[in-house]
């Protein structure tokens, strides 16, 4: 017996991490690096080409037919889909709670969130495909320069693709909503967290804000033009509270996740 347990724990120790792969510009991967960083989970990240990546990602996660969405994460011999999934595992996998997902609360700002992004996702991608500019910055970053701009309809049949894919999840007016319930939310709870300690519900939320005024740092960086699409200035001054929010919570110390952390 012992002689097994020995054996288990040397394939545990020499175990890979745990790979991530999703998209650094995608708020819903941004939920689920944050999520992992903050528990303190060790894993890899791989960043994802929508349509370029996908027959690789369908051949190593063995599913041949239905929608393949990122963020998704390979661990122990199984791929777990979707941020909520991974933000659930992270805070099992870091011996603790410390993102509060066992509190029920924290799923419905998770929905909330979701359901904001979808708007989001739909606006950016639907200028995106009227936007000779951004779809030339949204080409992958090994393509020559020079080839780039005969080339933009690659991205522009992408970004369609995405929008065919995930237009019936968008509603109009679900982005104000969510930021409406927000700024009510954190007037009740005294204007630092959105249930008395950072959790995942104020991740969830912060990075809503990436559709108003987009901070995170992506590689590649987002363009000039891409990044209006991400922009809305309209609600970026309604809601400008929520933005020095943001301010203020990514300020605090062991709070911000790699891709909102300051490197000054």
């Amino acid at each position: 017996m012992l002689a097994a347990l020995g054996c288990a724990t040397t394939i545990a120790m020499h175990r890979p991490d745990p790979l991530l792969v999703g998209e650094s510009f995608s708020p819903w991967t941004q939920k689920a690096r944050w999520a992992l960083e903050h528990c303190g989970v060790a894993h890899r990240y791989e960043e994802y080409v929508p349509t370029l990546h996908e027959p690789g990602l369908r051949w190593r996660m063995r599913q041949w037919s239905g929608t393949v969405s990122v963020p998704v994460l390979r661990t122990r011999g199984q791929w777990l889909r979707g941020s909520w999934a991974i933000a659930c595992f992270a805070d099992t996998a870091g011996g603790g709670d410390h993102l509060g997902v066992r509190d029920d609360r924290v799923a419905r700002w998770d929905t909330f969130g979701d359901a904001a992004l979808c708007e989001g996702r739909t606006r950016v991608v639907r200028g995106i495909a009227r936007d000779p500019q951004a779809q030339v910055e949204s080409l992958p970053a090994f393509i020559p320069a020079p080839l780039r701009g005969g080339l933009r309809w690659l991205a522009r049949d992408a970004v369609r693709r995405l929008d065919r894919k995930y237009a019936s999840l968008a509603v109009d007016g679900n982005l104000r909503r969510a930021l409406l319930q927000m700024r009510e939310a954190l007037s009740g709870s005294g204007g630092e967290f959105l249930l008395g300690r950072f959790g995942y519900a104020d991740i969830a939320m912060c990075v809503v804000l990436e559709c108003v005024a987009p901070i995170a740092r992506t590689v590649p960086a987002l363009g000039p033009a891409t990044r209006r699409h991400w922009s809305d200035a309209a609600l970026a001054r309604e809601f400008a509270d929520l933005l020095a929010w943001r301010d203020r919570l990514l300020a605090l110390p062991g709070v911000a996740g790699s891709q909102f952390r300051s490197q000054g």
